[in-house]
């Protein structure tokens, strides 16, 4: 591979006149023209060792064994180092990747791969801006580079901000070859530049663990799938509320499964409550009825009473912490409570009864706007983000988007230019379940996870082994309300409801979604998925 300098250099004359300062002028003898040529040489030389003082240093020691030793000695050591290499790579992986294997792997990723084309990238896709008489473009200064993806730390020029280069992530994506590329905020005048090579999702993903005891199960950071880096992807319950939305077989059911799964000890125990609603007669949350405080799934208007008991609950409890506390710790006596709503749509945006309707969003702005510091959290999931429910989007700092049908949906579920910054949600595979980007509160740019799946069977398990304790009191119990434990009776559990068996509510409902987004329905989707 040819590498040229001036492809490895930041800034170029934007008119280069080579007749400014010619190598040969006319009366010059052949000792000036050589003394000038040793001079330009020398000042190249210069600025190439003060660019690569590490390369340029290696080198020279090397080219300085070679010459006071020999070859053969040099390159038995060589031979040696890389039997070593190879020993340490085979013995311990882990510690040879840290050490060894990711610093050769991005020296070579940044100093190949990319710095030998990075001029061309950048003035090729208007990314160079014009410094006087000078062309400067962004500085690639740092890569980090992993089995999937490789992260670019580059400078911006003055003139410049992170959204000059989301806007031509996609063609750059396209340019490099990569799957995709996404920017992320460093610091002032420095971003970091996400180049996936290939995608970790595509490969099963290992079970990760379940909390042993109620005591190990932390709300702030509850372990539900990976992210796209490898590291765990922990979603925060207490002082937040979740908004969940996908398409059909999108993959939310493994959201709030996995979710419940992490939460089943402290469940049992009794230091957390779910107070679930599924408007859909039952056909995503049923299987797990036991697991809840406060269960429906038939009636809108108990649905509408349920969430108005949360509401008042709400401040009733914040009114008792009032002077006390700023930040509720769990107890039995005082237990978290996760109200999960399923569909969130139906019982907010298109409810035909005013009435209801007015009802339900009065309770959900309560517990929203009040219900983060007394322990009442929301959990909400939904397949329609359309107008009607944008509005809600700034009531959860934490919001997920698994696969959407449409580009502009992306910025109304995670926020304004989050399609931009890299949450290519609509461009998600349906053979990929689970995968969807995270917008959390106080951070600018999404992050692309993957929520581990749960089968049937494991939430079998999961309601047998952890179920809501039989004598916790229900606070504010309405007509309509059940006891978890109360309706869990030993009969085997439907995975899916017929058609005869939904609420009317829901019959019009799903009709008229299936009429205006023309769906094939969702036969063939395995629980969990949506």
């Amino acid at each position: 591979m040819r590498v040229r300098l001036g492809d490895l250099s930041r800034s170029v004359p934007v008119n280069r006149d080579t007749r400014r300062h010619p190598l040969v002028r006319p009366g010059d003898t052949a000792g000036r023209v050589g003394l000038r040529l040793v001079g330009r040489v020398g000042v190249t030389v210069a600025r190439v060792i003060a660019r690569f003082p590490r390369t340029s240093f290696s080198l020279f020691a090397a080219l300085l064994l070679v010459d006071r030793v020999g070859w053969v000695l040099p390159a038995l050591a060589l031979a040696v180092l890389t039997v070593a290499a190879l020993v340490w790579r085979l013995a311990c992986p882990s510690s040879y990747a840290r050490w060894l294997g990711r610093p050769l792997r991005s020296w070579w990723a940044r100093w190949v791969r990319y710095a030998p084309r990075w001029r061309g990238l950048m003035t090729r896709h208007d990314l160079a801006v014009v410094d006087g008489d000078v062309l400067v473009w962004p500085g690639l200064r740092k890569v980090r580079s992993s089995d999937y993806r490789d992260a670019l730390l580059v400078k911006l020029r003055a003139g410049q901000k992170p959204d000059h280069l989301a806007d031509a992530s996609e063609s750059l994506a396209h340019a490099l070859g990569s799957q995709a590329v996404r920017v992320r905020t460093h610091r002032p005048g420095y971003v970091w530049l996400d180049v996936t090579r290939r995608d970790p999702f595509t490969r099963p993903m290992s079970r990760l663990p379940v909390p042993a005891s109620a005591g190990a199960v932390d709300l702030t950071a509850l372990p539900i799938g990976r992210r796209e880096d490898g590291a765990l992807w922990l979603l925060r319950l207490l002082g937040t509320h979740v908004f969940v939305a996908g398409a059909t077989g999108a993959g939310k059911g493994s959201v709030i499964w996995s979710t419940l799964l992490r939460l089943g000890p402290a469940i049992a125990a009794g230091l957390v409550q779910v107070w679930a609603i599924d408007p859909k007669g039952g056909m995503e949350l049923f299987p797990g009825r036991a697991l809840f405080t406060r269960y429906e799934d038939s009636h809108l208007g108990a649905m509408v009473q349920l969430l108005e008991d949360a509401a008042e609950f709400t401040r009733d409890r914040a009114a008792r912490l009032k002077g006390v506390t700023r930040r509720l710790t769990p107890t039995v006596d005082m237990p978290f409570v996760l109200v999960l709503v399923d569909e969130f749509a139906f019982i907010t945006a298109y409810v035909t009864d005013k009435k209801l309707q007015g009802r339900a969003d009065n309770a959900v702005q309560i517990l929203a706007s009040q219900g983060r510091a007394p322990g009442v959290g929301l959990m909400v999931a939904l397949q329609d983000p359309s107008k009607e429910v944008v509005p809600y989007r700034n009531l959860f700092p934490s919001r997920i988007a698994m696969r959407l049908d449409e580009p502009q949906q992306v910025d109304m579920v995670l926020g304004d230019k989050m399609r931009t910054r890299g949450a290519y949600c609509d461009l998600i595979p349906e053979s990929l379940p689970g995968v969807g980007y995270v917008k959390l509160e106080g951070t600018r740019d999404p992050f692309r996870v993957r929520a581990e799946y749960i089968d049937d069977d494991v939430i079998d398990g999961l309601a047998r082994d952890y179920p809501a304790p039989a004598g916790m009191p229900v606070p504010l119990l309405g007509q309509h309300t059940e006891s978890g434990l109360d309706i869990a009776a030993d009969i085997p559990t439907p995975a899916r409801l017929g058609d005869g068996e939904l609420s009317p509510e829901w019959a019009v409902f799903s009709a008229d979604y299936q009429r205006r987004h023309a769906t094939n329905g969702t036969s063939g989707i395995p629980m969990g998925l949506d």
